[in-house]
């Protein structure tokens, strides 16, 4: 159904409001009937329209945070508070006008008699492709309460994760920033000063000198171009983004760089796991749960290599053996997977391997950062000594007579 969006006032506040409905008529008469005072009608889409994304998203403090979102509607609906109610308690501690938006629209669905997996699947912008299933098996349970705090769990995880990525990388990125600073303030600014004297000395530079003028001459002259150039990796990065050649590319690239790849094709293949564990283990088929955890992927590589996986289980054949496959499923979890089916605890097996291979991930992470940091002071350092033998041998050659 497509989405009609109005300004109306509510509580003496102007706001915009979007709502889903057959027709126009249909949305102003539901609004009619909620008492909402329509001052303006904005506009039909086919879709729900979400917000602009911005490089500096980050700062927007009032945006929807479906973490927070989580965390606190899995307390709520554990003490037995019905969920429109819950979702009327979360409204009111919504920081911006973004996220009181979003959950004003849920609540509305609720009072039009749709389901919460339905409104939450149209949001898919705002909630990650295993939340509306497990939000959906829930309803069809009876234990909403129970897949809202197994929600509350994994995204608690995941946003862990992410903030030890984070803060493991705060450190190696100033070393970064200072050491191109350095390097530009020596091409730009302290060689070309250098040479001046030289020239007005009536001597000429040794050729080690002259290459580092040179280079700081070309970086000035074409000054324009690095605006370009980063410009230039942002739009490549956002289409890599996408599906594409670009992106396969890309994630085929990134599958071959040393201790990296490693680490993309773990972190790739645990969450896919971490995914799958969670749906099994909420009463999702094996099939279904499947095909839900394969939108997790994000490499086009490992989501190719897994692709086959439901239909080999709907060819009978077992889960340990499609999932054995994919060349990038981790070493030794397909026997393990083999034992557990014979024992019934195939869920609990595969929590098992993703919480081996998340500390895994980690462990590979913490190395690859330190020695990041070394590398890129030894780098600093054999360019700075660079720099000093040149200006070295411009010393002595001046000194020569």
């Amino acid at each position: 159904m497509p989405f009609f969006r109005y300004k109306v006032m509510q509580n003496g506040k102007a706001s915009e409001l979007t709502l889903e409905a057959g027709s126009e008529a249909e949305a102003a008469n539901t609004l009619w009937r909620r008492n909402i005072s329509v001052v303006r009608f904005l506009g039909e889409s086919a879709t729900l329209k979400y917000e602009r994304k911005s490089l500096f998203r980050f700062m927007d403090r009032g945006r929807f945070n479906v973490n927070t979102f989580t965390e606190r509607l899995a307390p709520l609906l554990k003490a037995n508070i019905p969920l429109e109610q819950s979702l009327a308690v979360i409204e009111e501690g919504m920081a911006g006008q973004s996220g009181i938006t979003v959950v004003q629209e849920l609540r509305q669905g609720l009072q039009e008699g749709k389901k919460f997996s339905e409104l939450v699947r149209a949001r898919s912008a705002y909630f990650p492709p295993l939340y509306p299933s497990l939000i959906e098996t829930g309803e069809q349970t009876g234990c909403l309460a129970e897949v809202a705090q197994e929600l509350r769990r994994f995204m608690a995880d995941a946003k862990e994760f992410k903030d030890f990525v984070i803060t493991s990388s705060i450190y190696p990125a100033i070393i970064l920033f200072v050491t191109f600073t350095m390097i530009i303030l020596l091409f730009t600014f302290f060689i070309p000063r250098f040479s001046k004297l030289f020239k007005d000395a009536g001597k000429e530079l040794p050729f080690l000198t002259q290459i580092m003028l040179d280079t700081g001459n070309f970086m000035k002259s074409v000054w324009w171009l690095w605006p370009l150039l980063v410009i230039l990796l942002v739009y490549l990065y956002r289409r890599s983004a996408s599906t594409g050649a670009l992106k396969t590319w890309k994630d085929k690239i990134l599958l071959k760089l040393p201790l990296i790849g490693k680490i993309v094709r773990d972190v790739q293949v645990s969450r896919f796991i971490r995914t799958l564990a969670i749906m099994v283990r909420n009463d999702v088929s094996i099939l279904r749960a499947v095909s839900i955890s394969l939108k997790i992927l994000q490499n086009s590589v490992i989501a190719e290599s897994f692709a086959g996986v439901p239909g080999e289980l709907k060819a009978g054949h077992k889960l340990s053996r499609a999932l054995g496959q994919s060349p990038f499923m981790l070493p030794g979890t397909t026997a393990m997977l083999r034992i557990s089916e014979e024992s019934g605890d195939v869920a609990e097996m595969l929590g098992n391997i993703a919480e081996s291979s998340e500390r895994e991930v980690k462990r590979n992470l913490k190395r690859l950062l330190a020695a990041l940091e070394p590398a890129i002071i030894i780098c600093l350092a054999l360019f700075i000594a660079l720099v000093v033998l040149s200006v070295f041998q411009a010393i002595m050659k001046m000194n020569a007579i």
